[in-house]
This record gives structure tokens, C-alpha cells and sequence, in this order.
């Protein structure tokens, strides 16, 4: 995820709510409904500072409500159409997943009926939930100046969106759009004698994203890590830790930082590199940029584009097959995991089981960057092996797809791009490589217990399914970074969904089952490793310790 160029304010929404804190000392917040808030001239006058890009705004799910003034069938028609898009939120000025954005305008059929299943929601009408009042579509550095200015006047909270991908749904400065590719970039520093030598570097703007990133910089033969959805963006990933297709190459997001323009609560404009902010630099390397301040523009590491070998893997459970057999499986290829990314072939994959699948699925992809093919057919010949003396149990394919250089793969990648289809809780952890070749059966039964059944439920649920990053990198960097990455081999993340027609009862049983009960077994698992920050659920935190 990364920052807006979209202030929320309302909740000024108007830029982050790491921000908030530094505001005011009183931690109850100035609301729409309170006599503190900011009247029509001071509305005006910021909207004249900012160049006229304060924007009222309206849930675009207002649209599809009969009580609402801006009801418009033909419109909401297509808001019901493109919602389950990633790019359609992070497109709007405020519109997030609809688990952060507290459900308040979820669009309707026009019976009434929410796209999720709930029948009243027609006649519940479109309230804000946890979207802002106003949002500043900030395009330049003096607009976030501006917004955070009236925040700590007026005491609003602040919340920054650049697209709002991250896990725990934060912050927008969206159409902060420059991209600049650097063959010989120095460090700003104050001092001549401490600038670094000159290397490759890309500076984007706070509201790039890495299909953007991705497409301008392969264009000029170079590569600079991103995420695995083209819609995400780059700032907000970057400093939350960030994975991604090449991280286990050249290190994760917050490694490749180099250099940051940040704009702090009391309106200060800071450049932060290790030659000045030194504290600060340090910090927004895998503690979170918005926690500190709002980030416009990052400068990270850049390479010379790469030559690549591609694969994929499918293992499926046989009719006979039990859960046992099957994600013993699973641990004992999690076991090979480890000399594999050390060969320099790294990867994602997912777990899943009826419905959503025809049976219980194991599948994913390897990458490797700069190797040759013969190192990526021998460093996969002990997985190989190991399936062919699982046929009894399993079948399975291991493939190759024919493409050499990053500009073609970034032509097959695939874009994970789409919103769920209703809500979901995750539970995640990042494992160690001690763990995964230790401890085998022990992350097998934990495995079975977290993840999808061999039938599908027969609460008419989605099945649980589970995702794993393989895309990590060892190498130690200075940073505030959860040292548990540098001593992982897989991220995991389970999770389970529902939609609106999932009663009360049912869901207070899921978020209890997967915080307290599947959370509890990734932590026991791993006692000594941690969480992903973009990705954890911070309510498990507070009781369970799960950043470590």
C-alpha cells in the first residue's frame, strides 16, 4: 500500500493516523458533529490553498440509494460492476476494502439487496462509516502542508490513502504521479564528504504504483522491486516491509530505500537518508511510512534488468488421499524450501479445497533471477523427486513457462488485483527456516489445522484457504525491519471469508476461530518469529504478542 495523494479529513481524513498522535495531546478527535469543527470559511480558505482540490466527499456507493440525492441507477450500475476491482478503490479518493471502510454504503441492487447478501441494506440507507468528510487530492508537497495544518488547528483526525492496500487498511496521495530513473544518484546531504558513491536509483512520487513503477523502468531496461498487484503502491509497501516477485533477489521493499521527502506533523519538509534524519530514515525502513509522517517522494534502489527462469508447481489430492497423507506432503516440501531460495529461486503459492477447488490443492510459481536454467532444473530435482515418491497419494506437474527477461515476465505475472467477494479474517506469521526442516511433523498437523478440508464446509462457507510468500531475503540490513524476516522461509497467512448473509452468531465464531484459536497455532509454532506489519490483523496483537 502506499500514501494518497488524498487527504482524508473527518475525519479531515486527511493524512494518517500515525500522524494523529503529534496533533494534539487530547486523544479525542474533532467530528463533524462538534462545535470545533472547521466552519465554511476555513473549509473555503484551505480549498484556496490546495488550488481548489479539497473535495466533499460521497461514498460512491451512495449512488444505488433511493434515500440518497445523489441516486443514479445507471451509475450505480456500473460502481456494482467495478467494485470488485483493486483498482477501482484505489482509484477513488477515500473508498477502501469494505471490512476497513466499516460497511456504511455498500452498493445495493435495486431491490435493496447488498452486493454482499445483506437484504436490509437498501432500507439501512448509505451512512460514512469510516470514510472522511473531505479528502485533499494533494499533487504537491505544499498541499500536504497545508491539510496537516488544519488538522492541528482544529484537531482532526488524519488519515493518509494513496490506495489503501494495506492489511490493516491505513492511508491517499494518489496523483503524485513522477517517475524518474537515475543512472548516477547521490545522496542529499548536507555535508559533500559524506555523499555516497553515485548508483542506480528510481525516485517516484507518493502516489505511483507498481504496474507504473514496473512498465517505466523495464521500458528503460532497469528493474525496481514492487509488489505482487500492480495496483499497489509503492511508498506505503516500501516502508510496511514489502514482498514481492524479485525481493528475495535484491532484498525486500524497505531494503531498497535510499533516500525519503517527508513531511512531518508540525508541517516540517525532511529529507531523510543516512547521511541526515538518520532516526527517522531508520524507522520508515519496515516501521511504516505513514507512522512518521507523510512520505511524497521515495528514491529506492534500482538494477539493471534482469534475465529470468519461470515455473510452476500443482499437487493435488488424490480421491483416497486422507488430510494427514496430504499435508505431510506439504511439510515435507516446505522442508526443501530452504536450499532452494538458497540457490536463488524464490516464489508464492496457495492452498485451497472445495468448493473453491475439485480437491485439496497445493500450487504456485518459482522465479529465479540471473541464474541459469541448469541451476533452477537441479536446485527443484530434490522437489521432483520427492513427488515422484508421493504418486500414491498425489498428482502432480511441475512446468516451466518460456520466457528470458523481466520485460516478458512482467507480461505473464499475474495481477492479484480483485477484492474478495464479501469479508475475510487472515492470520499470519512469518516461519522459520528451523522450523520447516526441524520440525516437520509438528507444522504438518499445525498446517491441517489452519488449513482447507478435503470436503467442502458444510456451513455453506468458503473453505479456509492459505497463501505463502517464498520471496524473502536473508541478507541483514540496518533497518526497522522485523528481524524475523531474515531467518524465514515462508510467510504464511490463512484466512477465512463470509459475506453479509452470514449471520452475527457466525461471524463472532470465525473472527474468534482464526485470532484466537489458527493465530495461536502459527504463534506456537514459532514462538521466536513474528508478523508481517502490512499484512498482520493488530487486533490479535494486542492480546497475543503477534509481532513477536
Amino acid at each position: 500500500m502506499r500514501l494518497l495523494s488524498k487527504f482524508y479529513l473527518p475525519t479531515l481524513a486527511v493524512v494518517g493516523s500515525f500522524v494523529t498522535a503529534a496533533l494534539a495531546e487530547d486523544q479525542c478527535r474533532c467530528t463533524i458533529h462538534d462545535s470545533c469543527w472547521p466552519s465554511a470559511k476555513a473549509w473555503n480558505s484551505l480549498n484556496s490553498t490546495v488550488d481548489g482540490h479539497l473535495i466533499r466527499y460521497i461514498p460512491p456507493g451512495a449512488v444505488c440509494y433511493k434515500s440518497h440525492p445523489s441516486y443514479n441507477r445507471e451509475a450505480c450500475d456500473e460502481v456494482i460492476e467495478e467494485w470488485p476491482e483493486s483498482k477501482f478503490h484505489s482509484s477513488d479518493p477515500a473508498s477502501l476494502h469494505t471490512e476497513w471502510a466499516n460497511a456504511g454504503c455498500t452498493p445495493v441492487y435495486e431491490n435493496g439487496t447488498s452486493i454482499y447478501g445483506n437484504h436490509e441494506a437498501g432500507k439501512q440507507g448509505c451512512s460514512r462509516g469510516a470514510l472522511p468528510a473531505y479528502v485533499v487530492n494533494a499533487t504537491t508537497t505544499d498541499h500536504v502542508v497545508a491539510a496537516l495544518a488544519l488538522a492541528a488547528e482544529h484537531n482532526i483526525r488524519l488519515v493518509i490513502k494513496n490506495t489503501g492496500h494495506a492489511g490493516n487498511g491505513r492511508i491517499w496521495t494518489h496523483n503524485m504521479k513522477s517517475i524518474e530513473l537515475r543512472e548516477d544518484f547521490n545522496l542529499t546531504c548536507p555535508n559533500a564528504k559524506d555523499t555516497s558513491s553515485p548508483r542506480m536509483a528510481a525516485t517516484v512520487g507518493a502516489g505511483v504504483q507498481d504496474g507504473e513503477m514496473n512498465e517505466a523502468l523495464a521500458a528503460q531496461n532497469a528493474l525496481a522491486v514492487g509488489g505482487t498487484s500492480y495496483d499497489v503502491g509503492v511508498v506505503g509497501w516500501a516502508t510496511g516491509g514489502g514482498h514481492g516477485f524479485a525481493t528475495g533477489k535484491y532484498g525486500q521493499g524497505a531494503d531498497n530505500i535510499l533516500e525519503a521527502e517527508i513531511v512531518t506533523p508540525a508541517g516540517k519538509v525532511l529529507i531523510a537518508n543516512q547521511c541526515q534524519n538518520q532516526d527517522l530514515y531508520w524507522a520508515i525502513r519496515g516501521g511504516g511510512g505513514g507512522t512518521f509522517g507523510v512520505i511524497t517522494k521515495l528514491t529506492v534502489k534500482a538494477y539493471p534488468a534482469p534475465k529470468v527462469v519461470i515455473g510452476g508447481f500443482d499437487i493435488r489430492a488424490k480421491n483416497q488421499t486422507s488430510e494427514d497423507q496430504f499435508y505431510k506432503v506439504i511439510a515435507d516440501v516446505h522442508a526443501l524450501f530452504p536450499a532452494i531460495q538458497d540457490a536463488g529461486i524464490h516464489g508464492y503459492y496457495t492452498v485451497t479445497g472445495p468448493p473453491e477447488a475439485e480437491a485439496l490443492t497445493f500450487s504456485g510459481s518459482f522465479m529465479g533471477f540471473d541464474i541459469s536454467n541448469k541451476t533452477y532444473d537441479n536446485a527443484l530435482e530434490p522437489f521432483r523427486k520427492l513427488l515422484e515418491a508421493s504418486n500414491s497419494t498425489v498428482t502432480w506437474s511441475l512446468t516451466k513457462i518460456p520466457v528470458s527477461t523481466w520485460q516478458e515476465l512482467l507480461k505473464v505475472l499475474p495481477d492479484i488485483g480483485t477484492v474478495s467477494a464479501g469479508y475475510d479474517i487472515r492470520a499470519s506469521r512469518l516461519i522459520s527456516r528451523q522450523t520447516v526442516t526441524e520440525k516437520t511433523e509438528e507444522f504438518a498437523a499445525v498446517y491441517k489445522k489452519i488449513g482447507p478440508t478435503k470436503e467442502a464446509p458444510s456451513n455453506g462457507l468458503p473453505n479456509l484457504s492459505i497463501s505463502g510468500t517464498l520471496t524473502i531475503s536473508p541478507k541483514p540490513v540496518n533497518n526497522a525491519l522485523h528481524p524475523s524476516w531474515r531467518n524465514a522461509t515462508v510467510h504464511l497467512i490463512t484466512g477465512q471469508g463470509w459475506t453479509d448473509s452470514t449471520n452475527d452468531t457466525a461471524v463472532r465464531n470465525i473472527i474468534h476461530d482464526v485470532t484466537y484459536r489458527k493465530l495461536t497455532l502459527l504463534r506456537e509454532l514459532d514462538l521466536a518469529q513474528g508478523a508481517y506489519l502490512n499484512e498482520v490483523r493488530w487486533q490479535s496483537m494486542i492480546t497475543l504478542d503477534a509481532l513477536g
